[in-house]
Parts: C-alpha cells; structure tokens; sequence
C-alpha cells in the first residue's frame, strides 16, 4: 500500500514538472515534496495504529481462550457461606444454640421420685456444614452435637449426628449415603431447629428432665425414656417411637405428576440397624427401609412444625413407613429378674429377635393453622423356643394458630404411648421394661400406659433463626397392681 502511494506522487510529480512553466515548477516541486511528505508521515501513523489495533485484537482472543480464573466468595445468606462464581463449591455454616428452663413437680408416690427436679439446661448447641462439591450435583451435610451429655456415667461429649453426601442430578432418583436419622415417620422426621414448642412429645421420648441419673427422669421408677434407649440384654426399645440415626445408604425422590412439585416423594434404604453409633457390631442385622409421601396440593416442609410461612392455599400430606431389623443374641430375660438381679439367662446358642415397625402420619397446613397427627406400632420376637413377643403403640396430636402471623403462635398437644401393649407381670420382666416401686414398696405396679397434655405459646423474632417458646404439660402415667401387690397402686 505505501510503495503504491508513492508510485502515484511520483507519476503525478513527473507530469507536473513537464506541464509546468519553468518560473513555476521549483514552487510546485516543493510542494509536491511536502505533499509526499506528510503523507508518508500519515501512511506510517495509519500502520502502526493498525498493527497496534492487531496487537489488542490477538491479546483479547488469547485471554478469552485462558480458563477462568476462579475466586473465592464469601458472605451472609441464612448462614455465613463461602463459594466460587460458578458455585460449584459452596459451603455455609450454621451454629444452633437452645437455652431450656425446666421444672418438674414429681408425683412423690413413685419411689426414684422423692424430689421434684428444675435445672437450666444447654438442650442442644449445634454446628452445621452444608454445601455442594464438586459441582451441583453433589451436596454434602454434617451436623456435630457439642451440647453437653447429662446421665450417669458422662458430662460431656461430641458427636457427629449427621454426616451424609448426596448425588442430587436427578431429582426423582437421588442416592444418599453417610450418617443421618433414618426415614421413618413424621415427629423425629421433624428438625430440632424447626419445632412448634419446647421440645418433642413423649411419641418421640423427648419429655423426660435430663436429669443426672436416668431414674430421675420422667416418668421414672423402672426404666428411662430416653430417645434411643434400648434394654442391654433383649435389645427392645424402651423410649420413643422412633428409629432415630444410623449409617447407611438409601434412594430418595421428588416425582411431580399432575401439574403439582413433589406430588409423590419416596425414601428406600438400609442402614446398619436402629439407633447405632459409629462403631462396629457383629450382632446387628442391617435394617431395611421405606417411606412414601402424597402431598396431594403439592410439596410440603416435612421437616418443620407449624405454618410459619403462613399459607395461602392448603398444604397437605400423608406419610406412609414401614421399617424391619433383627439382631443376634445370646441371652434373655426371664421371671427370674423379679429377684432384681438385673441379668438375663445366657442360652446354648445364638438365637435371633426380629422386629417389624410402621407409622402413618398426615399433616395439614392453612393460613397460619398446622396440624400434625402420627400412629406407629412395633411388633417386636424372640426367634427361639418359648421367645417371648413384644408390641408397643403410640400416637400423638400437634395443633398450632398464628395469632399474629408469623410472629405469635398457640399450640397444644396430646399423646399416648404403651411401651409394652398390653403390658403385665411377665411382660414388664422379660423385655426389660422393669416393674414400678410405688409409696414404699418395690415392685408393686405395672406401668399401662404415658400420656401427655401439653399447651404453649411462641414468639417468633426472627423465624426459627431466633424464637421464645414456653409450654406446660401434664404428664400421666397410668399404673395397676401386680398380684398381691402391697400398699395402693394410683396413677402418676
């Protein structure tokens, strides 16, 4: 292009010189020089902005090609997170601190309960780990208890409660795999950052005073009512309806059918057995299983009490589960432990206990109302001659009403629990249950049934992030005589 330009100065020069007048042709040479000049200045100023222009376009070109460059994130959404921009790493976490007032005014007839009790309780002191990585479709959960353990024999403690991993790429075929509280029912379903009241119903073995000593609790006199407490020698569940935590695997999913999000929703799995901890036992059977949902108004919070998002349109759902496990054993108990030694009879062999367990729950949500109704029934054998069998039964009502939405909420409830259905002298011995000493006298009662009458008042400052509760309850537990008992036998 340059070498063009200066070809036609040239030509336009040599013609110029031979058209000019002599007089004329040194000014107009001048000129003419001057012309080419400048433009030759101009050529190579035009050059070198287009190459520098060149230079930019293949440094941009290269750049774009570079990976992106990835940078941490942090800040507050619910919880302090951190995350990478394309949020295929996040993490955020959550701390959960209950403070608890508890006073107990014991019906002193039952011996273990000479004192009424009060105390100012940590309840629960949590921390949570909750994200995703390596990408989207794998979450991850942990939830580590720093609350301290009141009983016997320990002060204080951390556990790992919760510890799963979670491939979520599709949402009707979901695979979870770690530590978490097995599928089962509604009430333990329930979070504990998430309730309606003080605490879970006597359903769930959650209304007892955290004593120091397990015959402290409520109700007291035989054997505790804790949440996954368990005779030591026939393995049967002593405290609440439920099957609490465990490590396993299992395959969950939200089906939407009929224009509704999460119409049907399911959970199959196994998981090392009811209630066991982190370490290994050669003695349990894996427990198996499973739980449906049909939420016919479309997808409920299953895991939170109460409307606390206040509903405008009806929310409702059914819960159906079902759960069987097995155990191995060597010993039993007999009518011998009348003598109160405590022990079971060692057998000439390993015999197996099976249990089968289900639970029906409905929940309803509307406009600041929400109620919750829950049965469950265990049938629990001896798979040896002359075994003995177990059943025990609940169920429960959890009825709440925003006075102010979202901030003031009523609540009452009702439950019923036989630990041992049809409870007697012989069944009271051999599943570990124990007999009730009453006004004196050892042995005296047999425990029927536990009932609770419970009414209580929310405020919510924040949600469930920051929130005031306070309840009463009437706790009763019905007791008859054993043959020739000594002394009256009333109801506690």
């Amino acid at each position: 292009m340059k070498k063009f330009f200066i070809f036609i100065l040239i030509l336009i020069f040599s013609v110029s010189v031979r058209i000019l007048p002599a007089s004329a042709a040194d000014t107009e040479i001048e000129q003419l020089k001057k012309q080419v000049r400048e433009l030759m200045i101009r050529i190579e100023e035009l050059e070198k902005k287009q190459s520098q222009a060149e230079t930019k376009i293949s440094e941009a070109k290269t750049e774009a090609e570079k990976p992106e460059k990835k940078s941490l994130q942090a800040g507050y959404d619910k919880g302090f997170f951190i995350k990478t921009p394309d949020e295929n790493f996040t993490l955020k976490t959550n701390v959960q601190v209950q403070y608890r007032y508890s006073y107990l005014d014991f019906d002193k007839k039952v011996n273990a309960n000479q004192e009424d009790w009060s105390n100012f309780f940590m309840r629960r002191a949590r921390v949570y780990f909750s994200g995703n990585a390596p990408n989207k479709d794998w979450t991850y959960y942990l939830q580590i208890q720093l609350e301290p353990q009141v009983g016997a024999s320990t002060t204080s403690g951390v556990n790992l409660n919760d510890a799963y991993v979670t491939w979520k790429k599709y949402p009707y075929a979901q695979v979870q795999f770690g530590r978490a509280k097995i599928p089962y029912g509604l009430a333990m379903w329930q979070s504990g950052t998430a309730l309606n009241g003080v605490e879970r119903d006597i359903f769930s073995g959650e209304t007892d005073a955290d004593g120091k000593e397990d015959s402290r609790k409520w109700p007291g006199g035989n054997a505790s009512f804790q949440v996954s407490n368990e005779d030591s020698v026939t393995k049967y569940p002593i405290g609440g309806l439920n099957l609490y935590r465990s490590q396993g695997i299992q395959v969950q999913g939200d089906v939407n059918l009929l224009n509704h999000d999460g119409l049907f929703q399911y959970w199959v799995g196994v998981y090392n057995g009811r209630n066991t901890k982190g370490s290994v036992s050669i003695d349990s059977r894996p427990l198996w299983v499973g739980k449906i949902a049909i939420n016919p108004f479309g997808k409920t919070n299953l895991a939170q009490q109460g409307d606390l998002d206040y509903s405008k349109e009806l929310k409702a759902s059914l819960l159906l589960s079902g759960a069987y496990y097995s155990d191995r054993l060597t010993q039993y108990r007999s009518l011998a432990d009348a003598t109160g030694d405590g022990y079971g009879d060692t057998v000439g062999a390993i015999y197996n206990t099976e249990a089968v367990d289900y639970d029906i729950a409905a929940l309803l949500r509307y406009k600041g109302f929400s109620l919750d109704a829950e049965y469950a029934h265990e049938r629990f054998e001896q798979k040896r001659s002359s075994g003995y069998n177990w059943d025990r039964l609940g169920y429960h009502l959890n009825a709440g009403y925003f006075l102010i939405p979202k901030k003031l909420e009523v609540v009452s409830r009702y439950a019923y629990f036989e630990r041992v259905k049809d409870n007697d002298v012989n069944k009271s011995l051999t599943s570990g249950l124990g007999l009730v000493s009453v006004n004196g006298f050892t042995g005296n009662a047999i425990e029927d049934n536990l009932r609770e009458y419970s009414a209580g008042i929310n405020y919510y400052f924040d949600g469930h992030r920051l929130k005031f509760s306070t309840d009463y309850s009437y706790l009763v537990r019905e007791l008859s005589p054993v043959y020739s008992a000594s002394g009256s036998i009333d109801d506690q």
